[in-house]
């Protein structure tokens, strides 16, 4: 018989690497079922340290960009109570990107706060990308920033909806909800926030 006569049989995988992958695909199949129950993917119902953003909201015209509607998002605040970025409607919203790690929003943190002491009909929203809550709520004792509302960007995507670069980059949106100016870094001088909050009045 020649070689080319000779019939080829697959190869069988040995018994304990079948057992393996059958294990894996029955692992993989388990957490699958379990994975919506656990308890870090339950809705917010209590109370945290600091804001959190929970949802997306979609809606035409939103872009983080002059003259678009600012990107909505849900969000609880510290007592469990939710909000929507849009329920501020009728009032002037400043909102801040930023990080504790990053120098210049440190720095411009204290104008923030004296502007918002002095504004208070209009809303200051501190949007944290992706920093534990202890961390920032610590940071915001720290400094006695008070009249600013820090909020969890836990995931990046309200970060990256308004189109977010660089930090910080704060936004200055209208009553209707219509971003009317931005400013891309920083830190931020009293005069520039102003100047923000006129164009957006």
């Amino acid at each position: 018989m020649s070689s080319a006569e000779v019939t080829q049989r697959p190869t069988a995988l040995p018994r304990w690497l079948a057992a393996i992958i059958i294990g894996a695909i029955a692992v993989a199949s388990l957490a699958a079922l379990v994975w919506p129950a656990l308890p870090f993917n339950q809705p917010f119902t209590g109370p945290t340290n600091v804001g959190v953003i929970r949802a997306q909201i979609e809606g035409e015209g939103m872009a983080g960009r002059i003259g678009a509607y600012a990107p909505d998002f849900e969000y609880n605040v510290p007592t469990g109570q939710t909000l929507r970025l849009s329920a501020s409607r009728g009032k002037v919203v400043v909102v801040n990107f930023w990080a504790t790690w990053c120098q210049p929003c440190r720095q411009e943190m204290p104008a923030l706060q004296r502007i918002a002491g002095s504004e208070p009909d209009i809303v200051f929203l501190e949007i944290d990308l992706q920093e534990p809550g202890d961390k920032v709520r610590s940071f915001m004792d720290q400094l006695a920033l008070d009249r600013l509302q820090p909020i969890l960007d836990t995931d990046g995507a309200t970060t990256r909806r308004f189109g977010v670069l660089s930090l910080p980059s704060t936004f200055f949106i209208d009553r209707t909800g219509v971003i009317r100016h931005l400013e891309l870094g920083g830190p931020l001088t009293e005069e520039q926030i102003r100047t923000g909050i006129a164009k957006a009045r």
